[in-house]
């Protein structure tokens, strides 16, 4: 039989049920990191709880708002310095340039859920 696979809050990283994470490319690659590499891999379901939601939805909504804004920021400088220094050189650059913005934001990295909550809300009306 197998064992239940234990559910983390990311949050306050208690063992609790709540929402499922959804995995995307950065949760992937931290577990192909945890399992190939440092062999830590636990499997655990991440979650978030009904306690910490709010702060959740917070944090979800400053993440999304500064990848946005390094991105869009990346995209004008890029358009500047290539209509000011148009070159291939200037456009690596650039793409160099957005990369690295892009993963500026991913220091306040937070994960969707698996439910759409808003969406979940609506159809209960």
């Amino acid at each position: 039989m197998k064992a239940k696979t234990k559910s983390y809050c990311i949050i306050c990283g208690e063992e609790k049920d709540g929402i499922e994470i959804k995995d995307d490319y950065v949760l992937s690659s931290i577990r192909w990191f945890k399992t190939n590499v440092t062999k830590t891999e636990k499997n655990n379901r991440l979650v978030v709880c009904k306690d910490c939601y709010p702060k959740y939805a917070s944090m979800r909504k400053r993440y999304e708002s500064r990848q946005a804004l390094y991105v869009g920021l990346g995209i004008v400088f890029a358009i500047m310095s290539l209509v000011l220094a148009p070159s291939a050189t200037t456009l690596f650059m650039d793409i160099i340039l957005i990369l690295f913005l892009y993963a500026l934001s991913l220091l306040t990295y937070m994960p969707k859920l698996k439910v759409d909550v808003n969406e979940k809300h609506a159809n209960k009306r």
